[in-house]
Parts: C-alpha cells; structure tokens; sequence
C-alpha cells in the first residue's frame, strides 16, 4: 500500500470513527430524553425520542423494546408488532411474547394469542407480574387452562377453570392426577425432558412445558490481574437469585457467591438482559483450575478456568528472557525449524465430531461424513453431555456402523475438552475435527489428507467454507449465506477443478474442520482446554505451539466444507470469543497483529478471484446449453449511496427486466481498485442464495487494469452507463475507450466541470459558477480529489469534454441540470432529460397526497401535537450543501426572537449533536423508503423547507414532502425551484435574503396555509 492510500486509511479511519462516536452520543440522549418524557407521563414526547434513539441505534433491541412498550401505551398495535416480530425472532425472551400476545389481542387475532403464550408457556416460567394477564388471555381465547412452572421452586402453577380432573406426565410416565392450581414436581424432575399436563380432552395451554429450556442458564467467568469475575441468569426465570458453586481441582466446594451487581443494561445486545455479575479477588485462589457452576452443576461458559495461569508464565517468561515453546509469552512470527517428523504414516484417520446441541445441523452432518467417508476412515463421535435426547437416541443408532464410534461425557466440556476425548481415544492416528454443523462433499478427506502429506513440515491443514474467517468465500470479511449439501457439492467441484493440489500457508487453522497429523499431534501435545474452556482460540493456541516446533499450517485451496456456524454457544459466542482472544494475545502478544498482517495481504484474494470467474463461466455455459445467452449492462458508479444510487438502482432494475444481467463497478474504500459487483436479482430481495454472490472481482489499479479489461472484454456486454466517478481511480475511465462499446453518461451533478461536485466553496457557499478558470482553479487549489496528482481545472474540462463528446447520449434529470452543463459545455449536442420521479403536474397537492396513500395504508402513526407554534419540515440527510448551516442559522434566529416557529427534520444532519438542547428543531433519524411518508405525515407540519444552496439535479426528498400533502419553499436554485414552479405546489425564495427575512417568510407562508386548510375545512363542512 502507497503512503498516499495509507494516509488515506487513516483519515477515512478516523472520520468514520469519529462518526460513529456522534452517532452513539446522540442515541443516548435521545434515550435518556425519551426517558424523562415518560416519568412525566407525557408519553408522546417519549415516543418521539425513543424513536430517534432506535433510529439511530437501529441494532440495539434494548431501545427497540422500550420503544415497542410506549407504542403500546399510544395503542400503536401495529406500529409496536412491526418492530417487536424481528426482535422476538432473533432473540426469543420472556416478555417479548407476553407483549406479543397483548398485541394479537388488541388486534382481535386470539388463535395467534394463544399460540404465542402456549409457546411462552412451554418455555419460561410465568411471572407474578403477567400470570393473571396469561390466564386472562387464555380464558378469552376459549381455552380450559394453562400451565407453567416455576423452576427456582419446582412448581407448577394451574389455572383450571373448569376444575376438571388433569393427569400429569414427566416425559411419557403419568406422576399425579389433581385438580390443584398448585403442587410440587418430584425431586429429580430436572432431569426430564417434557412435563405434560392434559385432561382427558387435550393439554392444557403450555403443554408439553421443556424442563430443559425452564432451567437453562446463561453464564459467563474470566480472569485478569486482580479478580475473576463474571454473570449468570436463568433466561427462562429472569428475576431468579443466581449462587455459582466454586470448585478446586480436587472437585472441593471452596466458595460460594451470588452474583448482584446490576449491568448496564444499555450496553447489552440481548434485550431485557437479566444477569448479574459476581466478583472474586484474585488473592482467593490458588494455582490449579477451578470450575464455577451453576444450582444444576454446569460450567458457567468459559469454566474450568485457572486465574492465576496467566500471571505464572507471564513471570516465568520475564525471568528466562526466551523465545521458545516451553516459555510464554512468546512473539507470534516466531517460528521453529525442525519438526519432529514421523517416519510412518500413522495407524489411519479419525474424524471427530464433538455434538452438544443443534439437532438438525448434527444429523445432516454425520449423513453426510458417512456418505463421502473412503473405507478404513473412523468416526468418533463425542457426546459433550447434549441436553437432546432425541439426537442422543439417533448418533447411538448409527454406533452400529462398523467404523463409527462413541463416547458419552457425564458432564459438558466444551469443545477443547471433547476434542481431546476424541484425539486420546486414538492415539497415533491422523485425526481431523469436524464440528457438529458442517457439510462434507465427496473427496474432502482426500483433498486435506492430499494436502497433509504433500510436504514433510505440514501440521494442520483447512479447507475453504462459507464461515471461515480468513477461510470463507465467497466473502471473506461479511456472513455468506448458508449453503445446502448441494450447494457444497458444485463448490467443492469447482475448487477442486481450478485449484487441484494447490496450498497456502496461513497463520493459522480454524477449528470448525481442521487436519492435523498424528506426528504434529505427538509433538505439539492436545489442546489446552484449562485456558480456553468451552472453546474459541485453542486451535490457534495449539497452531502457534506448532509453529514454535517448525510445523506449517496451510489452505487446501482444492477443498470445500460448508459451515452453519454458531449452533452450540448463541449468546455467549461473543463474551467468549472476546475473553479467549485476550489470552492469546497475552500468551503471543503480537497475534492479533500477525492475523490482521496476513488480512491486509490478503494472500487468498487472487484464488478466491479465479473461482468467481470460473464459476461466472460455468454459469454461462449452462445458460448457453438452455439456448441463453447472458447479456450484461455495466453501470460505472460511486459508492456513497444517496440518490445517485437510487437512480441507478432503477436502471438495473430496467435492464433486469428486459432479461440482462447488471455489472456495478464501483471503487474500493481507498480508491486503489476497482469492485465489479454482479447482480441477479434487486438488491431488496430477501431470497440471495450463495450461488448468487461473486464478490470477489475486485482487480488493483492500475497494476491490474488489464486483467480487469480482459475479464469486460469476454463478457457480453451490451450497454454501459457511466453515473459517476467519484472514489475511482482515474485508470477506470480508460475503459470507456478501451471496451469499445459505445456508453452512455448520465450526470447527477456538476462532477463533469467541478471537483467539488456541488459547486460549494471553501467558504461554505455557492460559488456562482464563475467563467474564469484561474478562479476555479484558486478554490480547487492543490487538492487532489482521489487524482493521482493535484488538479488541473483546464485538463479537469478537457478530459470530461472528451468523454462526454464520445458518449452515445447524455442524460440529466431536469431542465436546469441540462442548461448549467451546456453553460460549461456548449458543444454538447446530445444531451437528453429524463425526469427521475413523474411529478404530475396536472394534479394538486391534495390529489397527489390522496394517490399516495395507497403504499402506505399499513403504517399507521400518531401525529405528533402541536406546540403552539407553527412547524415547518425538512427532509433529507443534510450536510452543508443541503443548508446545514441556513438551519442552524434560522433555529437560533427564532430562538432569539421568540418566533412562534420550529422545525422538524425527517432524516440526518451532519452533527445532530449541535441541536440537542434547543426546542426549536427535532430530528428524527435516518428512514427507510418505504416509510418516508407516514414519518412525514407523523410530524404534522404545515410546510415543508429545502435549504439547499447548491443547485440540485433532481431531489427524491420533494416527492416525499409533497406525497405527504406538504406545500413546499426552496431557494430559488436548481431543479428544486425548477420543479416547484412548474407544479406550482410552493415557493422559490431569493438566495440573497437574510435570515430572518427567511424566518420571517416562512411564518408568513405557514400562517397562510394553516388559514386555508382552516378555510377549506369548513367549506367541507
């Protein structure tokens, strides 16, 4: 990387950090505000502000519930089930369903009703707070009684209204017949799986109930310089007090804690988290391990553990200064020289597939490992205390196999520890551990022991899958979907055609299907499951003590193995990924580095390129078998989004429609290569299937300009649209000569004459589109604007002169877009309008707010009262072209004026920040498309304001504001003021007036409007 490009990383690092850290800061006093507008019962205040905290913090669900709560309190069904069903599909807790079912209430849907708390039922235990609300529920959706149970009391709690005679099974054995709302379970019901309460009709709401779900925990213990600390809850019984049993190595009880301390819960990504934390000084242990345990005798997550390890070989190492395998910590470049090296092959093979839960997953699994095994290949299947029978009964149907064997743990180990049962159950053997949610194809064995073998200082090898990390394709740094076997299978064929017997040596292997060699196991030793428990970074613990002995680890490129990923830990994934990197990094405290050196490298970028493009040619090919051909378009754009996208967005769809295929290329984040992205299918389509994504086709520039130009050349490209070229690197333009396809030019702002795109000068002001050159060139000074050299305003207009005189047509969206380049351009002949959006000038505002109804009809929102003052509404995400600095202006005009006047923003500014403490404008966050119109018509303003200062090509945001029936003032620049006054639905305001000349004219046009709508209300009448 170029210093020019790493100066770039940097500052693109620092803003996007700095962004952030504006955007948590505005979310949480939003947060807070919404907090104190509820204690003062002004609930639709609260709203207001819980909205903009969960627009604005979309992904915390903590805000999204407590947004749904107050929705409710405004009687909101709908609004609060359309934010409440992903919240409950992605995180499953207890009051998530009450509300639900509240809900289906309200909205008269009592099956759904009771379907959520029969589900509910069956899986937490009931509150005080909400028993007499279930019952109440269940008693009107004409049901006999529910049941729930109590796990901290082993209790069952009834409600039988008919007092009928019930008969009460723990799994398939009748234990009680009763007519109690009350009774105990026997001792030892935890050890069940199902408790069914019937009549001698049906089971009662909640039945069958899952004892193992009622007493499921949630925990979590780790180590540092001065205590161990940790959490624990029960998910099903939230409010339960939480004891962790502590025991030392001799399985001695030596402490017991509660855990107490409150989170805060604002930072959690589980909603309504319920655990408390306990803390133990460091002083109270001794060196060994200790195991921390739950009221049922489970492993809080990350148990055993040995809190003083650490702090003994970081001492250990001070005093012997030496960088090898017995010392730590050592340097993760480290490596040794001389492998101890078998010199037989080893006794055979052995595949070990530790199972705990995901049944699905685990089955579909060992299916397909039974069916792709060659013969001799031995299975061991290790059974980590599952709590699924039903999956316990099927692994031990297949023990009958000849080759397939298993060994069951009393008590859950985690995957380190059933790792080791396996790999010591088969001493000498050539092992290679499988996780329980994997897929395998035909030849995968042979291509990892193909790999194992082909150099004598192989330890590991890993095979390619869809959820990886550094080993995941087609992407690599985001979620691919999840394949299916078959999926698998046309994958595997591909990596095997193109990249036969190829390796790659990695820093390190990944645990979810890993080789290693018997001779490498031997030497190396098992894994260390006293340091990384339930698993996470013990396969890179043990890569790293392998490599300290001289072992490589590499890529089998020729191998795919898919991977659902995640099945076994769900919410405790992070916190322990988290605390098992830090030990890592404590025993080789450059990992981190070393990983992140081999990222940015990027090693397998070129292998996971030549897939794509195999694939993209076999896909042809079938196409052509069928008699298609595939006809591409290529759109050339930015990557910034904004309307530029959404205009090119519907010209794929366009293509798509007329059977092409869309090409975006679009720039990397630096600049410094190019990204073709290929889409089937629109980019709102929730059915992308991994054969779907070739991600990959990204080619540096300009160093790979030819193999990028080679790849268009032998595709069938039909059309090519340039929109823009802002981030890219100049090289790309050559395509639009070198392709020798004619193009089309489409300009959605004044790029074409003006680096700074829209024409605002330092000074933060229009710049009046000045004809001398030499002043131009002052305000663009010796910035570089992505260029590989300091700008040139006269090469800048010849080089566009000449593309835009090549091009087949050129397009803009309006009338004045089309006059303003002519100005700069006046040798343009073919420049055509195309009008983004139909504005129907041939209907009033009220006609087409009336029509735009329609797409709306299922949001339903409050109108947000008025103040007393007159409100005016601004929409978009406004940054200083936009008028940020004309709304700061005319917020503290009115303020110092006392104008009965204020302003909401539907969208973003580019410092919320800034306005928090006024009452003057309310900002709503950034919103979806779809719900543009309801927010805006939610806000209730009399008018709608666009401040921008720049003139605009087109402006998506004036539809919306007249789609929602708002009259509408803007400078009179650009297509805007164009567009206003060809419909005649608002005003154009002179740029040269003052501020409060502004204000003054906007109180003027709303009083105006609030007496005509006042007039027209009682004409109707």
């Amino acid at each position: 990387m170029s210093n020019q490009y790493k100066k770039r990383l940097l500052e693109y690092t620092k803003k996007k950090k700095e962004g952030i850290e504006r955007i948590r800061q505005s979310a949480q006093s939003a947060f807070i505000r919404a907090l104190d507008e509820q204690n003062k019962n002004n609930i639709v205040e609260a709203v207001r502000w819980m909205d903009r905290a969960h627009r604005l913090a979309e992904h915390n669900p903590n805000i999204t519930f407590d947004l749904v709560m107050l929705l409710l309190k405004q009687q909101r069904y709908n609004d609060a089930y359309r934010l409440l069903m992903p919240l409950i599909k992605k995180f499953d807790f207890y009051q998530g369903w009450v509300v639900l079912a509240i809900i289906h209430v309200h909205r008269n849907e009592f099956p759904q009703a009771i379907e959520a708390i029969q589900y509910l039922l069956s899986r937490y235990c009931p509150a005080k707070t909400s028993w007499s609300t279930i019952r109440e529920i269940v008693r009107d959706g004409g049901e006999e009684g529910c049941c729930g149970v109590i796990g901290s009391l082993g209790q069952v709690w009834i409600d039988n209204r008919k007092r009928q005679t019930l008969f009460v099974f723990l799994d398939d054995i009748l234990i009680l017949e009763t007519k109690d709302p009350f009774f105990s379970l026997p001792e030892g019901w935890e050890h069940f799986s199902f408790l069914s309460i019937e009549t001698q009709e049906k089971p009662l709401v909640g039945s069958p109930i899952d004892l193992q779900a009622i007493i499921r925990t949630e925990g979590f213990v780790e180590s540092n310089d001065h205590c161990v600390k940790g959490w624990l809850w029960y998910p099903a019984e939230a409010d339960r007090v939480s004891t962790i049993d502590v025991y030392d190595g001799q399985n001695t009880l030596c402490n017991q804690v509660q855990a107490e301390t409150e989170f805060d819960v604002a930072t959690l990504e589980f909603p309504l988290f319920k655990a408390k934390q306990f803390f133990i000084d460091i002083k109270e242990f001794s060196p060994g391990s200790y195991s921390f345990t739950d009221a049922y005798g489970r492993h809080l997550t990350g148990s055993p553990i040995d809190p003083l390890l650490l702090q003994c070989k970081t001492n250990r190492y001070r005093k012997n200064n030496k960088k090898h395998e017995h010392y730590l910590p050592v340097s993760a470049y480290y490596k040794g020289s001389y492998p101890q090296i078998s010199e037989y092959l080893g006794l055979g093979i052995v595949v070990i597939i530790p199972v705990y839960k995901g049944k699905k997953e685990t089955i579909s699994c060992v299916q397909s490992v039974l069916k792709t095994l060659p013969k001799g290949v031995k299975i061991q299947i290790v059974n980590d205390c599952s709590p699924d029978i039903e999956l316990i009964e099927w692994l031990e149907s297949q023990v009958n196999h000849d080759n397939v064997f298993m060994i069951h743990h009393l008590k859950n180990l985690g995957f380190p520890g059933a790792v080791n049962t396996g790999m010591m159950a088969w001493s000498g053997y050539d092992v290679v551990l499988l996780n329980s949610d994997t897929l395998v194809p035909k030849g995968w064995l042979k291509g990892l022991l193909d790999a194992a073998y082909s150099d004598q200082a192989i330890g590991t090898v890993t095979p390619f899958s869809n959820d990886a990390s550094i080993f995941s394709y087609p992407y690599h740094d985001q979620a691919n979907p999840v394949p299916d076997l078959n999926s698998v299978t046309c994958l595997m064929n591909v990596v095997r055609k193109i990249n036969k017997k190829t390796i790659i040596d990695v820093p390190t292997a990944h645990g979810f299907c890993m080789f290693i060699r018997h001779d490498c196991l031997h030497q190396v030793g098992l894994f260390r499951e006293n340091l990384f428990a339930q698993g996470y970074g013990e396969e890179n613990d043990f890569c790293m003590r392998a490599q300290h002995l001289g072992w490589r680890h590499v890529l089998a490129a020729d191998v795919f193995v898919g991977h659902k990923g995640g099945v076994s830990f769900q919410n405790n994934k992070n916190a322990l990924l988290k605390r098992n990197i830090a030990i890592l990094n404590k025993f080789y405290p450059d990992y981190d580095e070393m990983v992140m050196a081999y990222i940015d490298r990027d090693f397998l970028r070129i292998i996971r390129r030549q897939i794509d493009l195999y694939r993209l040619k076999e896909f042809e090919r079938k196409q052509e078998k069928l008699g298609k051909s595939l006809q591409y378009g290529l759109f050339i754009t930015h990557t910034y989004g904004g309307g530029v996208e959404r205009a090119v967005q519907e010209r794929a769809s366009d293509w798509r429609l007329k059977g092409g295929i869309a090409l975006f290329l679009r720039p990397t984040l630096l600049g410094d290569a190019c990204r073709i992205e290929i889409q089937f299918k629109s980019t709102l389509s929730t059915k992308i299937e991994i054969e779907d994504l070739y991600p990959n086709l990204v080619f540096n520039l300009p160093s790979e300009y030819s193999i990028l130009l080679q790849f268009l050349k032998s595709i069938n490209i039909l059309i090519i649209q340039v929109h823009h070229f802002a981030g890219h690197h100049v090289a790309v333009r050559n395509l639009l000569q070198d392709l020798e396809i004619e193009y089309e030019v489409y300009l959605h702002d004044y790029m074409s004459f003006c680096p700074r795109i829209s024409l605002i000068n330092p000074q933060e002001h229009y710049c009046g589109e000045p004809e001398d050159m030499d002043v131009c060139q002052q305000c663009i000074g010796n910035d570089r604007f992505d260029e590989e050299n300091p700008i040139k305003i006269r090469q800048w207009l010849s080089r566009s002169q000449k593309e835009l005189n090549a091009a087949r047509s050129i397009i803009v969206p309006s009338e004045d877009t089309k006059d303003r380049i002519s100005k700069h351009f006046p040798k343009l002949k073919r420049i055509q309008i195309q009008e983004l959006e139909d504005d129907r000038p041939d209907l009033s505002i009220e006609q087409l707010a009336y029509f735009s109804q329609v797409a709306e009809a299922d949001l339903y929102l409050q109108p947000i009262m008025n103040s007393g003052r007159f409100r005016v509404c601004i929409i978009g995400a406004i940054g200083i072209e936009k008028g940020f600095n004309i709304i700061k202006a005319l917020v503290k005009d009115a303020d110092q004026r006392a104008l009965p006047l204020e302003f909401v923003l539907v969208g973003r500014t580019v410092d919320d920040r800034i306005f928090e403490q006024s009452d003057r404008l309310f900002i709503t966050g950034t919103y979806k498309e779809e719900e543009a119109i309801a927010l805006v018509k939610q806000q209730n303003a009399d008018m709608a304001f666009f401040p921008a200062i720049w003139p605009e090509t087109w402006c998506y945001a004036l539809s919306i504001a007249w789609r929602s029936g708002l009259s509408t003032a803007a400078f009179d620049i650009g297509a805007i003021a164009q567009r206003i006054k060809n419909t005649q639905r608002g005003w154009a305001l002179s740029l040269l007036m003052t501020i409060p000349e502004q204000n003054d004219m906007l109180l003027t046009l709303c009083k105006q409007l609030r007496y005509n709508r006042k007039a027209k209300h009682l004409d109707d009448g």
